[in-house]
């Protein structure tokens, strides 16, 4: 049995509870995305990739959750990097929440992700602060039968690919331009976790 590893503190672990920042995050690139429509919402998968070498790259899908009209990102579930997580997106404050994500709990996170969506979608939603697209979907249901289709093309983004260095590149420009226009990028509230 391996030795367990020393707890540390709550600002370096892996796993993050409810960690609030003021800022947006990132957008995705559309053409590095798949979208399944859904009735009141839209889903995008994104094959994200980060970095700057071979040895410094991480790959793996960004699921994004939308209004059908894909206009407001309610959620998102990135799995990608050392530090599975999501967000609960919160676009008329642009700040958003973020929650480690702990897979010897959870297991994968892909299905875990489709098993949330389909089983909690309303009241995820509602975290987001999207009251009314929660009740939409409640009282009017949405296309849950996209999620196999969602779990497949999530699960071919986590693939090498020829591209991923280029990706990666566009990626980090990508995400340095965003600090460039968000200064905020990356600060977090204390103690609002």
């Amino acid at each position: 049995m391996a030795d367990a590893e020393i707890p540390r503190s709550n600002r370096t672990v892996e796993t993050i509870r409810g960690q609030y920042h003021k800022f947006m995050l990132i957008p995705l690139i559309e053409r590095h995305s798949r979208w399944f429509d859904a009735g009141p919402v839209s889903i995008a998968v994104e094959a994200r990739a980060l970095g700057d070498s071979a040895e410094r790259l991480v790959r793996g899908p960004s699921i994004h959750v939308f209004n059908a009209a894909r206009t407001e990102e309610y959620l998102r579930f990135d799995v990608f990097g050392k530090v599975l997580h999501y967000h609960y997106i919160h676009p008329a404050l642009g700040h958003n929440t973020l929650w480690g994500y702990d897979p010897d709990t959870n297991g994968a996170m892909i299905p875990w992700t489709c098993s949330a969506l389909r089983d909690r979608l309303p009241v995820m939603l509602r975290r987001a602060g999207a009251t009314a697209l929660a009740d939409e979907v409640e009282t009017m249901g949405w296309d849950s039968s996209v999620l196999p289709d969602v779990a497949r093309a999530a699960t071919e983004a986590l693939a090498p690919r020829e591209d991923d260095l280029v990706r990666a590149k566009e990626g980090m420009d990508w995400m340095y331009r965003w600090k460039e226009i968000h200064p905020q990028f990356n600060t977090v509230e204390e103690g609002g976790y």
